[in-house]
């Protein structure tokens, strides 16, 4: 059911809302930085020696400042899959001297350790309002989807702890593609097994990365969302149709084939 929407300053009349799940839904800065930490934590338990600069190594490898707790907003922290991520900090150990069959086995161990380790509850922080806010676009009409780079399966846990699964027609994670964003397969593949088009779908996304995707996607509007707290306005200004704050700055209007 098409509905006109106000997204900051636009009215943009759509048929469905996509979400990436980090930023717009979680925080992310507050879920991955605590992630990171522990894994890199249990990664340099297997190597005694050296411990600080291969620290420096891998956070340099995946663009996170573990110090001031900083994500570079253009890095594989802020725009890989979890895959990628492995392999990204895998081969930091490689080139620093351990073998690749030992350094994929140490970080890919870790990363499981960490999930196992860190429970939902200590993680995950909603975005403010969120339920409330979700809530109003599924009773207006719209058809909700949320399209993530993280695992389907551990993204589809995360929404159902929030308890807002529900609002979403279809949860898509980026193991679930052949090409994960900024490729547009994952809004192309939503689009087609929702019957939408993809001009008359806003999408919202904290990087360049989401921004890239939906432009490459023909979505009707691609929003650049400030709570994730890695890309700076700048930079998804340079990127986005538009940019606002949170998902507050979105209201529905009303139904113009009512009218």
């Amino acid at each position: 059911m098409a509905q006109q929407v106000c997204i900051g300053s636009q009215i943009f009349e759509a048929d469905g809302l996509f979400f990436d799940k980090d930023g717009p839904l979680v925080d992310f800065r507050y879920q991955y930085t605590k992630l990171m930490d522990k894994r890199i934590e249990l990664i340099l338990s297997k190597f005694p020696k050296n411990k600080l600069k291969l620290h420096r190594a891998i956070c340099r490898s995946i663009g996170y400042d573990a110090r001031a707790g900083l994500i570079d907003p253009r890095s594989p922290f802020a725009m890989a899959t979890r895959g990628e991520t492995l392999t990204i900090v895998a081969h930091a150990l490689y080139r620093h001297g351990a073998p690749w069959d030992q350094a994929s086995s140490i970080v890919t161990q870790a990363f499981f350790d960490t999930d196992q380790q860190i429970k939902l509850e200590d993680l995950i922080r909603p975005t403010d309002g969120l339920s409330s806010i979700l809530s109003a676009f599924q009773k207006s009409g719209l058809i909700l989807a949320c399209l993530t780079n993280d695992d389907g399966k551990r993204a589809r846990a995360i929404l159902d702890f929030l308890e807002i699964s529900s609002y979403f027609k279809l949860i898509i994670g980026g193991d679930e593609v052949t090409r994960p964003k900024p490729d547009p397969e994952i809004f192309q593949k939503a689009c087609q097994q929702l019957s939408l088009n993809p001009q008359r779908v806003a999408f919202f996304g904290d990087t360049v990365s989401d921004m890239m995707m939906a432009k490459k996607a023909g979505a009707g509007l691609a929003v650049g969302v400030l709570t994730g707290g890695t890309s700076t306005k700048f930079l998804l200004k340079e990127a986005a149709h538009i940019v606002i704050d949170s998902l507050r700055n979105v209201s529905i209007l009303h139904n113009p084939r009512s009218a």
